[in-house]
């Protein structure tokens, strides 16, 4: 494994802690505003509640397969051409979206352990099933099968470019 992909991992794993600590952190505080704050001025006039089950819905929007079939598409083009600022864009795009879906399973995780904590709602990971695998997907993207990975190729890269033009649309459908 490369260091790169060691740093990411590392990257990825301190966004999940946090955000899952955030997310306990800011749902306590709304619990305790809602629960002692209401004689407060500034406190008491807001509707102060739990965030809505969102969740399963941004886990489930197909947003993170569409980017990514999108971005196997775009890593064929890439492959066609020659430049090196598309090569590190798309190697640059691929971290930063496995960061944010790893920041919102982080916030899935500290809101399963908040709904643990408070009303015994059993932890389920199923709803996180799609931000999962596309977590893995972008993984795979960022290092694997990163355009500057495949360029080592020569010059099948144009028949791996051309096959990933034609994958893109498939994986949309598909996934």
């Amino acid at each position: 494994m490369s260091q790169d992909t060691m740093d990411l991992l590392k990257v990825l794993v301190a966004v999940l802690i946090i955000f899952a600590i955030s997310t306990l952190a800011m749902l306590y505080g709304i619990l305790l505003l809602a629960e002692y704050g209401g004689n407060l001025p500034m406190i008491g006039s807001l509707p102060l509640s739990a965030p809505p089950e969102m969740v399963p819905l941004l886990a489930n929007s197909g947003l993170f397969t569409t980017l990514a079939a999108t971005h196997v598409t775009a890593s064929g083009i890439a492959l066609l051409l020659t430049s090196t600022t598309l090569d590190m864009a798309l190697l640059i795009a691929a971290k930063a979206v496995a960061v944010v879906i790893t920041a919102l399973l982080g916030f899935a995780g500290g809101h399963m352990i908040y709904l643990q904590l408070t009303e015994k709602v059993p932890i389920a990971l199923s709803p996180l099933a799609p931000a999962i695998i596309a977590l893995v997907a972008y993984l795979v993207l960022s290092s694997m099968l990163s355009v500057p990975a495949l360029r080592r190729f020569g010059n099948l890269r144009f028949v791996i470019g051309l096959g990933l033009i034609v994958l893109g649309p498939v994986l949309l459908v598909w996934l």
